[in-house]
């Protein structure tokens, strides 16, 4: 009951907030970051594919008689890997240029903005929002299973998602709106770096802004408008508050995330050699290996 009592609270001063800058939203649960796709956000995703596969299959009528007819067809057999790369590579162009179009064609339509929202289609915030990223999810989902891993930082580039080729990516999970990753960045297994959340029947917004050499630990946490400083590591585990600040140069554990120790602390005593104790003479002892 009171649960309740807590969670209609909370959407009525939701619905009091105008301005994310003014309020205190670290007072905010970390709650899911999943959507509905709207109608039109399906009928999307099927004209993308239909016309990212229209490409191939173009290229293929073009040029499958030409190639059956030559003399040299037992080249087209040893090249065959060669030619479904081919096929497959212009599937992947043809979805990021298609993906891209549209994404240009509904920012013209209603600027993605960040802030406090209902979740509702009535909403245009919201629904222009769930459009985005049953686009961007159509054109990472294809990327994400091409047999070069780097590919997919690409698709983030051209998709507005700031992210190098250095850094790894695949092991966590990512909000595909509102993110920046700085360089040679590590995302541990099952991290998740959120830039939105729901709210009751609200969506909040925060853009996650993540600095280079950043480590995030395994099933750690990172919630919406999260600053992570150069440098600095997120433990296994660990989550990160609303609009929290973490200082360059040191290692956060626990939940919410607190500062542990320096990185640079951690790195000296890495590098010190094992020893031991004698428990009888109380003498420190060097590991030889």
């Amino acid at each position: 009951m009171s649960l309740q009592m807590n969670e209609s609270n909370n959407s009525e001063d939701l619905e009091e907030i105008e301005d994310l800058n003014n309020v205190d939203i670290s007072q905010y649960p970390i709650t899911t970051s999943a959507i509905i796709y709207p109608k039109m956000g399906v009928i999307l995703q099927i004209i993308l594919h239909s016309l990212s596969f229209l490409m191939p299959c173009a290229f293929i009528l073009t040029f499958f008689q030409s190639a059956m007819g030559s003399n040299y067809f037992h080249w087209r057999i040893l090249l065959f890997f060669i030619d479904i790369m081919a096929y497959w590579g212009l599937y992947l162009i043809s979805s990021l240029l298609f993906g891209k179009l549209t994404l240009i064609i509904l920012k013209l339509f209603h600027e993605p903005r960040q802030g406090i929202f209902e979740a509702s289609f009535k909403n245009r915030d919201y629904y222009f929002f769930c459009l985005r990223v049953s686009v961007k999810k159509f054109v990472f989902w294809i990327w994400n299973n091409f047999c070069f891993p780097w590919v997919t930082n690409f698709a983030f580039k051209v998709c507005e998602m700031r992210a190098d080729f250095k850094s790894t990516l695949f092991d966590g999970w990512s909000d595909v709106e509102f993110m920046e990753f700085g360089e040679n960045i590590m995302l541990g297994q099952g991290a998740v770096v959120s830039s939105s959340i729901i709210i009751g029947n609200h969506l909040l917004i925060k853009k996650v802004i993540i600095g280079d050499h950043v480590v995030l630990g395994g099933n750690c946490i990172v919630a919406p408008g999260t600053i992570i400083g150069k440098s600095t590591t997120l433990g296994v585990w660990a989550i990160t508050h609303i609009n929290q600040v973490l200082e360059p140069g040191w290692i956060y554990v626990g939940r919410p995330a607190r500062k542990y120790q320096k990185a640079e602390r951690s790195k000296e005593m890495s590098h010190k050699e094992p020893s031991r104790r004698i428990v009888d003479t109380g003498e420190k002892k060097i590991y030889k290996f």
